[in-house]
């Protein structure tokens, strides 16, 4: 099976004007360097596309011959500032579905920006357990949400349909989340809900052979690079963390 990997990239040095949960650490540039990591050591993607919203901040990009890099006019904003009625991930979302579409792979996946994930053929084990679905989705268990976006898989047959349902959905991002226009975006369709651990629920067990990570804390991210054995010197020391 082939597929390609989408991903939204917005960092800079200022304070948000919105709550964050995890470490600023996981909106940083360097935070790239294990997310690039996890994808080499885990994924096979044909092709990687990162979906710039404007950023003042890139990361120092890896000699990669499949890495494309686009960029929009203009920052969008988060889900919850109402800057638009699509936000800068809705936008990432569309434009990476497209790309996935255009390129001919069976598969194109979603890994959000600063999810960092364990495990050999994380994507291939997913599909293979959900070999009907149309769209793979962790369950939103222990969250707020419907499902987690952290990392989504399409069946690229379906893209055009689930993109044109998305952009139906009258209310703005911060009206109704991504997570659920996502879940409505999907009528008509075979979404399965995956058992893939933990994302934002908690308590983390980072021994798991297959798992992703999302609004890490810091000395959460100190435990999983450890596990990685990989970028332990790219994050700030535990002392700096703030309370």
């Amino acid at each position: 099976m082939t597929y390609s990997i989408v991903t939204g990239w917005y960092a800079d040095d200022k304070a948000r004007d919105y709550r964050v949960l995890g470490d600023d650490f996981v909106r940083s540039a360097e935070c790239f360097d294990i997310w690039y990591h996890c994808v080499r050591s885990f994924m096979s993607p044909s092709n990687i596309l990162v979906v710039d919203s404007a950023s003042p901040l890139r990361p120092k990009m890896p000699d990669d011959p499949r890495i494309s890099w686009v960029s929009l006019k203009r920052n969008y904003g988060h889900a919850v500032q109402g800057h638009s009625a699509l936000s800068g991930w809705s936008r990432a979302l569309l434009l990476g579905l497209g790309y996935g579409f255009a390129n001919g792979d069976l598969y194109t996946v979603l890994v959000e920006q600063g999810t960092l994930f364990h495990g050999k053929d994380i994507i291939e084990r997913q599909i293979e357990a959900h070999p009907e679905a149309d769209i793979i989705a962790p369950n939103g268990s222990g969250t707020p949400q419907p499902l987690q976006t952290g990392i989504l898989i399409f069946r690229s047959a379906i893209i055009p349909k689930f993109i044109g349902n998305y952009t139906r959905v009258a209310a703005a991002d911060d009206a109704l989340s991504p997570e659920k226009k996502v879940a409505l975006a999907a009528d008509g369709m075979k979404i399965a809900f995956s058992s893939l651990p933990f994302g934002r629920r908690r308590p983390l067990d980072l021994s798991a052979d297959h798992f992703f990570l999302r609004h890490g804390t810091l000395a959460e991210l100190h435990a999983f690079t450890t596990r990685l054995g990989f970028g332990k010197d790219l994050l700030p020391p535990l002392h700096h963390q703030v309370a």
